[in-house]
């Protein structure tokens, strides 16, 4: 009887196992997946799984559906011996609910289940840019981020001319046969496995070019930039490139600066020389005009004034002109002027005066300027655009010291109520560190060495700190003339007194008094801006007493010119590569220019009234701010034909820029 029950329970358990097989349910009783992960593609998935340790499965069911009536679900068994799989043709930015079954001969396993969202990863180019040359037009792009990608294909209307370009490692191609004049827009996608990338489209319109990139209406000592148009030369990689001005002057930089020194036609010609040794050639005319003006009313737009102490300085290229002004109950302001057109630029308006506050120009073009008021923002950043990059109000008192600025990108202020030396970050504003000079009551000039020592004058002496702020040394007790500014003669520091204290120089290590002249001319006042040639001598002028002294390194006097006719209050020289200093007077409306031989006024200009320094343009002409009356000023502007002299500190600032720092 038993026999007859086991038998019968043998073969229901083969029906139920028969009847498993043909619903695709889950057996409990068996292993499902350990894990399952998804991993999204462009159309497609891949499924990634493992079992567990004691899994035995047959097969896999794989099944999938969605929420979206337009994509289509569906289902497919794998082998048992994979663990992986790409299900292809699905639709991108529909989720997907995957789920993989094992099956056992048992029956299948419970359901693993995971969402994922195929994207679509057809990436295009990027950046994509035409430019327009002689029939034909330069195509570049940035490769897409991908490496599946096949090919770029390039259509061109009008005309529907498509290029294909096998050759995925390009990001530029010049699209050739085209007409001048004719707006072309040149689509490209980037074909991949499952389709194309989105279209991206630029436009361009082909014509004449020229083989220079320059202006061609120049005026003298004007300095420009001239380039070779590779739009032009196209003829196969360029190696080498060589330059004739017309004027016998040739170069063989790829970009080189030029200025013509005479008025006239000049033919500028460029030679490229290709790789294989062929070369080609192409010219330009250049008009070269005389000086465009001598003149200029510092009044623009309703902001005026007139300058005092300040000199001006230049941009990085020469092109630009920065004036500080001064004037009392009218404000300073900041005036930016093309130097070839005499143009005003912009107008920074500063509201309070400037005096010895600046301005100063870093290597980024970046002007920076102090006013003399402690109730506003009294440093000011601008870009050379004029627009504000950032101010900072230093909370001791104006600032009447020309600030310096390292080459590692510290600018150095130094105001005056409560003296205090501030070193900050030229690119933010950001206060890096301070010093108070105990005692000091006048912040009178600052300055760095190569090395980035700080030195400071004061009313009280002049002071040494290290670029941490640290003081190195201090000078033996003297009062450096306010608004005034240091120079440099080898390693030894110069500034210029108060009263009739005249010039004094110290050791830039030790602080040690090398040199001191005081000066003894009748009506004897403050000492200023002193510079330094290349022989050492220093130069400098004396405040009522009509006098310009000349001192050499040793102490001995070179030269003194008192009482000769011109009268300098705040007046600053500048030397040019002949050997003359130049200094506009305060009183008799004079420029004049001085052999630094003997002091024998050599040249004499109608200035106007000069309370400042002097510079010299690198368009070989003199510049003097003026006075003026109502308010408004001037710049003047003299053809002497040199530059300033480069092997020496030759002008008020150190050089063209203001920069105030050790060469």
């Amino acid at each position: 009887m038993k026999k007859v029950i086991y038998g019968l329970l043998f073969v229901l358990a083969a029906i139920f196992t028969s009847c498993e097989e043909e619903l695709p349910k889950a057996n409990f009783d068996l292993y499902e997946l350990k894990s399952l992960e998804a991993s999204a593609g462009d159309m497609n998935a891949t499924l990634t799984w493992e079992d567990y340790e004691n899994a035995h499965p047959s097969e896999y069911l794989i099944t999938w559906v969605t929420g979206s009536t337009d994509a289509a679900s569906g289902e497919m068994t794998v082998e048992a011996d994979k663990k992986s799989i790409a299900i292809d043709n699905l639709e991108n930015d529909v989720t997907y609910t995957f789920s993989v079954q094992p099956r056992y001969i048992a029956g299948l396993a419970s359901k693993t289940t995971i969402d994922c969202t195929p994207k679509n990863a057809r990436y295009p180019v990027t950046d994509f840019s035409a430019t327009a040359g002689d029939e034909r037009v330069r195509l570049t792009w940035k490769k897409p981020a991908s490496e599946r990608y096949t090919a770029y294909q390039i259509t061109v209307n009008p005309g529907g001319k498509v290029v294909t370009l096998e050759d995925t490692a390009l990001e530029s191609y010049i699209m050739e046969g085209l007409t001048n004049g004719q707006e072309y827009t040149f689509s490209m996608v980037v074909p991949y496995p499952t389709g194309n990338s989105v279209v991206q489209e630029v436009k361009a319109t082909p014509g004449q070019v020229s083989p220079i990139l320059a202006g061609n209406e120049l005026v003298l000592w004007e300095t420009e930039t001239f380039k070779w148009n590779d739009m032009y030369f196209m003829s196969g990689e360029v190696e080498s490139v060589s330059w004739n001005f017309g004027d016998g002057t040739t170069s063989m930089e790829q970009s080189p600066k030029h200025a013509f020194s005479a008025i006239g036609n000049y033919t500028v010609t460029v030679t490229v020389s290709y790789a294989g040794g062929s070369t080609e050639s192409g010219t330009m005319e250049v008009t070269v005009g005389d000086y465009k003006w001598s003149s200029i009313d510092l009044n623009f737009n309703g902001l005026t004034g007139y300058v005092k102490t300040s000199n001006p300085v230049f941009s990085l290229d020469g092109k630009t002109m920065y004036v500080p002004t001064s004037t009392p109950n009218v404000g300073g302001h900041l005036f930016a002027i093309d130097v070839a057109s005499g143009e005003f630029k912009w107008v920074y308006n500063l509201t309070e005066i400037t005096n010895g506050g600046g301005a100063l120009v870093g290597p980024d073009d970046v002007i920076y300027q102090c006013v003399m008021n402690t109730k506003i923002d009294n440093v000011h950043a601008i870009r050379p655009n004029g627009s504000k990059k950032w101010s900072r109000k230093l909370a001791e008192g104006g600032i009447g010291a020309l600030p310096a600025l390292s080459a590692d990108g510290v600018l150095y202020c130094l105001t005056n109520t409560a003296t205090t030396l501030y070193a900050l970050n030229a690119e933010t504003g950001a206060v890096l560190w301070s010093k108070a000079v105990a005692g000091a009551t006048v912040g009178s000039a600052v300055t760095v060495d190569k090395s980035g020592n700080v030195y400071v004058g004061t009313n009280i002496g002049i002071y040494s700190f290290d670029s941490s702020g640290n003081q190195r040394w201090t000078s033996k007790t003297v009062n450096v003339t306010e608004q005034g500014a240091f120079a440099w003669g080898d390693n030894r520091l110069y500034a210029t007194l108060k009263g009739s204290a005249g010039l004094i120089g110290v050791n830039m290590e030790t602080g040690a008094t090398e040199l001191e002249y005081a000066v003894t001319a009748s009506k004897a006042s403050d000492s200023y801006f002193p510079i330094v040639d290349k022989e050492g001598t220093v130069y400098f002028s004396v405040k009522n007493a009509k006098t310009i002294c000349a001192i050499k390194s040793n102490g001995e006097v070179k030269w003194v010119k008192t009482d000769f006719g011109y009268g300098f209050i705040y007046n600053g020289a500048v030397l040019s590569t002949d050997g003359i200093i130049y200094m506009g007077s305060q009183a008799g409306g004079k420029v004049i220019g001085m052999s630094t031989v003997d002091g024998t006024v050599v040249k004499e200009y109608d200035g106007g009234k000069v309370q400042a320094a002097a510079i010299i343009g690198p368009d070989k002409r003199l510049y003097c701010g003026t006075i003026g009356s109502n308010n408004i000023g001037s710049i003047k502007a003299f053809n002497i034909n040199k530059t300033l002299e480069p092997d020496s500190w030759s002008v008020r600032g150190g050089d063209l820029q203001g920069t105030n720092r050790q060469k």
